[in-house]
């Protein structure tokens, strides 16, 4: 079987604050993308995880699927699974979420199994904060600490140029800056509310990432790199998730494609998609 592993941005992020858990509670609107990894998953002896253009870690998602159906439904069989990578690591792009929620499917379909949705998600919770959204893999507000997910309306198609500098951000360091400053906080409402008008001119002035700030902080880098692509002109240009990707944000597409060939020589990961 074939399934392809769908990326996601963040057109909004705040965070609320720490849980007595250790998580964050968090407020967001969450998207899918046209960037996705392949996935090809066949019924094995034993399980077997491989990849191109990367290294699966022994302890990744994947491997944390299995082990979690295995244990809460039971598995029949085990499973050979090759990943290709076109997702870069460490973006903000939830990349391996997005593997293990595809992942998830295609073992459940393989098996025969039909869960609830809400027990689907609570087993993804398990896995990783963002592989509930990436099981309903829709444009969608998104709170807790990702679990909580309610589904906005669809049909509104948004292109973006993704940019990712070759480093990546350490999440838990980016919530530590957050608590250490000023907490800055985003308007989510707001932002919802553009999107459910289509106001491309609202949406741009009022999306925010509450943890650009403090990835600011950590790579001044990556604070210079969003200047360069201001100065191209973009409508907006925003963080996602904790970093590091940026978004470009331009109403027409032949900007966006023109941006696209200026920003190639910047030395990064560079990327036309469409969000939703």
């Amino acid at each position: 079987m074939k399934v392809q592993a769908q990326a996601k941005v963040n057109l909004a992020l705040d965070v609320i604050g720490k849980r007595n858990d250790g998580y964050h509670e968090l407020d967001m609107i969450m998207a899918p993308i046209s960037l996705y990894n392949d996935i090809e998953i066949d019924i094995h002896p034993v399980d077997q995880i491989t990849c191109d253009g990367g290294k699966i870690p022994d302890h990744s998602t994947i491997h944390k699927t299995l082990a979690l159906l295995r244990k809460e439904i039971g598995l029949r069989n085990h499973y050979a699974i090759h990943v290709l990578k076109r997702i870069p690591d460490q973006a903000g792009l939830a990349g391996s979420s997005a593997d293990a929620a595809a992942v998830f499917r295609a073992v459940m379909a393989i098996e025969g199994i039909d869960l609830e949705l809400v027990k689907q998600l609570e087993f993804a919770k398990q896995i990783g904060a963002d592989v509930p959204f990436c099981l309903v893999n829709r444009l969608s507000r998104v709170q807790g600490i990702g679990e909580k997910i309610r589904v906005l309306p669809q049909g509104w198609k948004l292109s973006c140029l993704i940019v990712k500098p070759s480093y990546g951000i350490s999440t838990p360091e980016a919530f530590e800056r957050w608590h250490a400053q000023a907490p800055v906080h985003v308007d989510v409402d707001a932002v919802e509310d553009a999107i459910q008008n289509q106001d491309f001119v609202s949406l741009c002035e009022r999306m925010g990432n509450a943890l650009e700030k403090p990835a600011f902080q950590m790579r001044p880098e990556l604070r210079e790199l969003k200047q360069k692509m201001e100065a191209l002109g973009f409508d907006r240009v925003m963080m996602s998730g904790s970093g590091s990707s940026l978004m470009g944000f331009f109403h027409d597409l032949s900007h966006l494609k023109r941006a696209k060939e200026l920003c190639v020589g910047m030395d990064c990961f560079v990327e036309i998609v469409t969000i939703g």
